[in-house]
């Protein structure tokens, strides 16, 4: 009786031991994940989204995105019409400590996933998981306003430079407006090389930048509005004044230009087979 006294003694202040180191801890399934969905979604399309970035409520951090929020984020630089009314786009953000940037999109069909890379290059987020998507087909537009939310509400986020911030979607409402026009990937590759001299060159003038933007789009000339061009030059000259540092984002940058050269490549090479087949196809009636 005296030993199992003795146990249980001893036991029970190891729980208190225990107990007590993780006083005042908060402790949460995995405090990296963040998510965030659109407020005027229905409850079973929020569970919808929660199903597919592969999450529960006690396993991220949950937050939701107002139609007001992204007026406020976005206001200066996107149309009402890009904009809308209501709040459907929804995020998924997991800061990672190395790695780089990997972004997945589903159902938006304004933005890409080349388009948010680089937009988030721009705010100075340098590693991290993140998926944007939606129930069903959106623009995306607002999309990057509830990953920087999502970002710096994780634990392992930090609060983000509202400047920093607002060149980041300018960047992505100027690249979705000129991806009407020469399509999403040329147009993310587009402003990508931009970007890249502009950071590595740090142009002491606009003069030098202009001359940065007009030797890229040549190719594009004749697609792109006067408008188009000066809202390029616009951005670049901010992404300027940020004055970053090529050396820390050069991987980086250099990541989104070869995913896109995958993507781009991809497209000649089915665009190659389906005149092939388009060729064959017509020899066949030919014939017959």
């Amino acid at each position: 009786m005296k030993i199992n006294l003795f146990i249980s003694k001893v036991l029970i202040a190891s729980l208190v031991v225990i107990f007590t180191s993780f006083a005042g801890v908060p402790v949460f399934a995995d405090s990296f994940k963040s998510v965030t969905l659109g407020a005027d979604l229905s409850d079973i399309q929020k569970n919808e989204m929660l199903k597919y970035f592969e999450v529960t409520k006690n396993d991220a951090n949950i937050l939701e995105i107002t139609s007001k929020e992204e007026h406020t984020l976005l206001g200066k630089v996107a149309s009402e019409a890009q904009l809308g009314n209501k709040s459907i786009s929804c995020s998924y953000i997991e800061p990672t400590e190395k790695g780089g940037l990997t972004v997945v999109t589903n159902n938006l069909t304004w933005v890409n996933d080349g388009m948010i890379k680089n937009a988030l290059i721009t705010a100075g987020i340098e590693n991290a998981n993140v998926k944007a998507s939606a129930p069903f087909k959106v623009s995306g537009t607002a999309a990057l306003a509830g990953i920087l939310k999502g970002f710096e509400s994780s634990s392992a986020g930090k609060k983000i430079d509202e400047n920093k911030k607002a060149i980041a979607n300018e960047e992505l409402v100027t690249t979705g407006d000129i991806a009407e026009k020469i399509g999403q990937n040329d147009a993310s590759n587009l402003m990508n090389d931009i970007k890249k001299d502009v950071i590595k060159e740090k142009p002491k003038t606009d003069e030098e930048i202009n001359k940065i933007v007009d030797k890229a789009i040549k190719e594009y000339g004749d697609k792109l509005s006067d408008e188009d061009i000066s809202n390029i030059k616009d951005v670049m000259s901010k992404i300027n004044s940020l004055d970053l540092n090529y050396n820390n984002l050069k991987d980086q940058l250099n990541d989104v230009t070869n995913q896109l050269k995958d993507k781009l490549s991809s497209a000649e090479a089915k665009g190659f087979f389906a005149k092939l087949s388009e060729m064959f196809s017509n020899l066949l009636d030919s014939i017959f």
